[in-house]
C-alpha cells in the first residue's frame, strides 16, 4: 500500500481500527477482531492509587499561591511504569470504559523533556513518543507529547497491512497528573488525539485515566 492508496480510505474506516497504543492505534473494540484484548475493569490498585495521590488541602493552598517547595519541583523525574485506561469517551471508534488502552515505560527528565516507549504497540508502527512537561502545583504536573503513527505490516485490515510502512499522522497526548507524597506513584487524566497527515483532520479522540509507578533498584 502506498501513501496515495491510504489517503483514499475514508477517515471513518481508519478511525474504526484505531485503538490507541502509545501512538493511538491498536484497535477500537474487541468486536473488530483485533489481537489486543481489553479487560473489563481497570488494572488492580488504580482506585486506591488515585485516593493516595489526591492533593491535600495544604498542598492546594500552596498551589493557589504559586508556592512550590523546591524539594518537590523535580520529584517527578525518573523512570516510571505506566498504564492508560479508557473512560469510555472515545470517538468515533468506541473503546469501553475500563479498557486498558496502553501500557509502557516513561522517563521524566530534569530538563523538562520526557520519552515514552509503548508496550502495547508494535515497534514497526511506532512505539516511541517524546514530549515536554511542566510543574503546575506542589505535586501536580502537565505533560504534552507527540507520537508518529504508521500503518505497517502489523496493522490489521481494512487499512493494513502495509509494507513498507505508511505514515498515518501525529498523535498528541495531554496528561495532568498528581504525584503522591511518597513520590513513588502518580495518577491523573489523559487525552489522545490522532490526526491525519495534514495534522488538522482528527481521526480519533480518546480520554481516560493514567497511573504511574516509579521503577527503582
Amino acid at each position: 500500500m502506498n501513501p496515495k492508496s491510504l489517503s483514499q480510505i475514508p477517515h471513518s474506516r481508519i478511525a474504526a481500527v484505531l485503538g490507541l497504543g502509545t501512538l493511538g492505534a491498536l484497535c477500537a473494540a474487541p468486536a473488530l477482531g483485533c489481537s489486543f484484548n481489553y479487560p473489563l475493569i481497570a488494572p488492580s490498585g488504580l482506585e486506591k492509587a488515585m485516593q493516595n495521590g489526591a492533593a491535600t488541602s495544604s498542598t492546594a493552598n500552596l498551589m493557589a499561591r504559586g508556592e512550590f517547595p523546591e524539594a518537590a519541583s523535580h520529584n517527578i523525574v525518573g523512570t516510571w511504569r505506566v498504564s492508560f485506561v479508557s473512560d469510555g469517551s472515545a470517538h468515533p471508534g468506541p473503546i469501553p470504559a475500563g479498557a486498558l488502552v496502553d501500557f509502557g515505560t516513561v522517563q521524566w527528565h530534569d530538563d523538562g523533556t520526557e520519552i515514552m516507549i509503548s508496550g502495547g504497540r508494535p515497534p514497526s508502527s511506532g512505539d516511541v513518543c517524546m514530549g515536554v512537561w511542566r510543574q503546575t502545583g506542589a505535586f501536580t504536573y502537565e505533560m504534552r507529547h507527540i507520537a508518529l503513527a504508521y500503518v505497517s505490516s502489523d496493522t490489521p485490515p481494512p487499512i493494513g497491512p502495509a509494507s513498507p510502512a505508511v505514515y498515518l499522522g501525529p498523535a498528541i497526548f495531554h496528561e495532568l497528573v498528581t504525584l503522591d507524597h511518597a513520590r513513588n506513584n502518580y495518577v491523573g487524566s489523559f487525552t489522545i488525539d490522532q490526526y491525519a497527515t495534514d495534522e488538522t483532520t482528527l481521526l480519533e479522540h480518546i480520554g481516560g485515566t493514567i497511573q504511574g509507578t516509579r521503577f527503582t533498584f
